[in-house]
């Protein structure tokens, strides 16, 4: 996590304060994934009006509200809603006080609701008679006794963990309040569950993978093969049956590159885990150590970021770093060209993208955002497909290390080596034995 000193986070509230017109409030921050976590204003000056103060803006939140008020606003937000308040309404709504002032003065947000005249949204000290009370009036209002699904969708009713809890599973506890259990899970034996392994990969002509057994309703779910077994592929063994995993890597680099002509480019984890007759991702991690490395040993340009939150990360360290470097920037600004650009140097007229590396042609990209003498670079974790363009720059995690050295910045600096090294370990080795 970035630390910021006190003058830095003074001049972000005080920049925040002039993109929204007025004075923040505490909430608006804590919920900004641009700004630095609320925990660091709070730590370094202690009350969010402290903060206010040193920043010579208007303070615009109570000091202490009267528990009355606080008590009143449950009501009011009830009357308004037509149901009772949750705690993500006090996030959505105006002129709210947050939750955290309920949790502060009432020590809980049931003792709020409590003390209110309020429902309590959800409890962990039901009695057994209460469960079965509410289980009778569920299967009342649906006309059926109720399933597993009738409880999540209700936010009113017990969770099926605490049914289980008390009557030991929930077809006990349909049966305690006199209703009828319509399904009963069959408990298998490992013998059994063996056996059905063996005569599917009969009727397959090879051992069967988890995805052939989530297909075959007839099948005992997967999850019953880890819980005696430990896991899918120690089942196959145990059943006598050979591994389906065993492919060598001529064969796994060859499937990639058939998909990746298929679809004309690299294919994400999910499109390989989708196609009939391929392996899942198992095999490409234990042969290569990652999906990307086996990307990479294909001649394909690995796609991490459109598959995972690296990107998301990334992105949010580049920001980190372009504050450091340029100190005023603007993030993800809609009216300055078409398209939402990650961060903008309005002093330099400096668009900033960052991504994981080339997967792509950017020449539309590049095009569009490079009009009226403005700048562009991508920062990139790794080397991958670069667009040839005189108009935009490729700066890549190294050299951003070296630079946040360079600022006295080593947190930075070495954020930047665990990205490479998190998306990318044997990778690199495979990736500067090609280049």
């Amino acid at each position: 996590m970035v630390k910021y000193s006190k003058n830095e986070l003074i001049k972000i509230v005080k920049e925040y304060s002039k993109d929204l017109g007025k004075t923040p409030k505490m909430k608006e921050v804590a919920i900004n994934k641009n700004l630095p976590p609320i925990n660091q204003f709070l730590k370094t000056f202690g009350k969010w009006n402290n903060l206010l103060k040193d920043a010579k803006l208007e303070i615009n939140a109570v000091g202490e509200y009267d528990k009355d008020f606080l008590l009143q606003k449950l009501v009011d937000i009830k009357r308004k809603l037509k149901r009772n308040p949750r705690l993500e309404d006090l996030n959505n709504l105006k002129n709210v006080p947050s939750h955290e002032v309920y949790f502060r003065r009432f020590g809980s947000w049931n003792n709020a609701l409590k003390l209110a005249g309020l429902d309590i949204n959800m409890r962990k000290d039901y009695t057994k008679g209460e469960l079965i009370i509410l289980l009778r009036k569920k299967a009342s209002e649906l006309g059926r006794s109720p399933i597993i699904k009738d409880l999540e969708s209700d936010k009113n009713m017990p969770d099926r963990d605490t049914y289980e809890r008390h009557f030991g599973s929930f077809n006990k506890a349909l049966e305690a309040s006199g209703l009828e259990v319509k399904y009963v899970f069959r408990k298998w034996t490992k013998e059994e569950l063996l056996q059905k392994l063996r005569e599917k990969s009969k009727k397959l002509g090879r051992s069967p993978t988890q995805r052939s057994i989530d297909k075959d309703p007839l099948m005992p779910g997967k999850g019953n093969y880890r819980k005696y077994f430990g896991s899918f592929n120690k089942t196959i063994r145990k059943a006598g049956l050979v591994v389906n995993y065993q492919i060598n890597e001529e064969e796994l680099i060859k499937l990639l590159q058939k998909l990746y002509l298929k679809l004309n480019r690299t294919p994400t984890r999910g499109e390989l885990n989708k196609q009939k007759d391929y392996p899942s991702l198992t095999p490409f991690v234990e042969k290569f150590g990652s999906y990307t490395a086996a990307c990479l040993r294909a001649g394909l340009v690995p796609n991490d970021g459109r598959n995972n939150k690296i990107w998301q990360n990334w992105e949010k360290h580049c920001i980190d770093m372009a504050r450091i470097i340029y100190r005023n920037i603007e993030i993800k600004n809609k009216e300055l060209v078409n398209g939402v650009p990650d961060i903008y140097v309005r002093e330099y007229k400096l668009f900033i993208d960052a991504k994981t590396c080339g997967y792509r042609d950017f020449k539309e990209q590049i095009q569009r955002y490079c009009e009226n003498g403005h700048k562009l670079e991508f920062w990139c974790i790794f080397k991958g497909l670069e667009t040839k363009s005189k108009k935009v720059k490729y700066v890549y995690a190294e050299e951003l290390a070296i630079k946040m050295k360079q600022m006295e910045r080593e947190d930075l600096a070495a954020k930047c080596h665990q990205f490479l090294r998190n998306v990318f370990d044997v990778e690199q080795e495979v990736l500067s034995k090609s280049i």
